[in-house]
């Protein structure tokens, strides 16, 4: 059977799998990622390369950014701020010959999702990430819909707010990612918010603290309201979480409980509009690499070489 290099980009650190057809991972490990320039991070993946040459067919990469998947060209790439409108898989080509494919690291997860996750069975379905920002997918016709630009699942920047243009628009990360998880907390218990995390909050959470559990409500109801207007937009079946925090069983519940509230109270019997489930995310820490193989795997079809 074929083995892959799998590959997920992320802030800090590339976590990389020997993985094959089946994702059965047979070896993984992570190195940091290179913060000074482009050419470093491709002696890196270079590296990687060496050490797994002989066994493998071909590269699966999930990477940060906007990425137009079927040129490999990266036009960002997140916190990389010296990847900008960057012909990746031109590039790296010249270091690692073999064949190589590059997927947003948001919908890896979706993908990941899609293949043998929680929406495997599903047409139409949601993917949300909730991290430093909000990421995820969106599922149309039991495929990824990456959207015109690629841009398709950008959570992060959906307004959150109705505001005039004298007044300050509330994007969505603001609200629902760790920040806008934290910081409230912290603000309550006169904290830097350097000095909290999320393990503390759900401690206090369970510990019955009043503190605490506001602060996990009034983040469940404006994620809930994002949950709702994206449900307004594109009438899907499900909703899935994903996302460090999501393993908690009290999170998926509140936000269930919330989204519910929204219907009953905006419901009227001439909306069309239906419920969607609420479940977690089947796929945690190995989601990206999962997903990058199946976007692999997906454009290999047919496909002897891209270069």
């Amino acid at each position: 059977m074929k083995q892959y290099l799998t590959v997920d980009v992320g802030g800090t650190m590339i976590k990389y799998a020997l993985m094959d057809e089946k994702t059965v991972i047979h070896e993984k490990g992570e190195v940091p990622v290179p913060r000074d320039s482009l050419e470093n991070f491709i002696e890196t993946i270079g590296r990687l390369y060496d050490k797994y040459a002989k066994k493998i067919s071909g590269i699966a990469f999930s990477v940060p950014g906007v990425i137009d998947v079927e040129r490999g060209h990266m036009y960002s790439g997140g916190a990389l701020k010296y990847i900008v409108d960057c012909p990746m898989r031109d590039l790296l080509s010249k270091r690692v010959p073999i064949p190589m494919s590059f997927e947003n690291d948001g919908k890896c997860a979706t993908l990941a999702e899609l293949w043998m996750g929680s929406m495997r069975d599903v047409k139409n379905g949601v993917i949300i990430l909730l991290g430093t920002g909000i990421g995820g997918g969106v599922i149309i016709d039991h495929k990824l819909h990456r959207g015109l630009n690629y841009a398709a699942g950008e959570f992060s920047s959906l307004l959150n707010n109705l505001y005039t243009f004298d007044e300050k628009p509330h994007s969505w990360w603001e609200l629902n990612g760790n920040t806008g998880l934290l910081q409230p907390f912290a603000d309550k218990k006169h904290l830097d918010i350097h000095d909290v995390n999320g393990r503390m909050l759900f401690e206090a959470y369970h510990a019955h603290d009043e503190d605490a559990i506001n602060t996990v409500e009034r983040f469940c109801e404006t994620l809930a309201n994002g949950i709702f207007s994206i449900q307004c937009i594109l009438d899907v079946e499900k909703f899935s979480i994903g996302g460090g925090i999501s393993a908690q069983d009290v999170l998926i519940e509140t936000i269930r409980r919330k989204v519910n509230r929204l219907f009953d109270i905006t419901a009227f019997e001439q909306m069309p509009i239906i419920r969607p489930r609420i479940e977690r995310c089947a796929f945690a820490n190995d989601s990206n690499l999962i997903g990058a193989l199946y976007n692999h795997l997906e454009l290999n079809k047919g496909i002897k070489e891209f270069f």
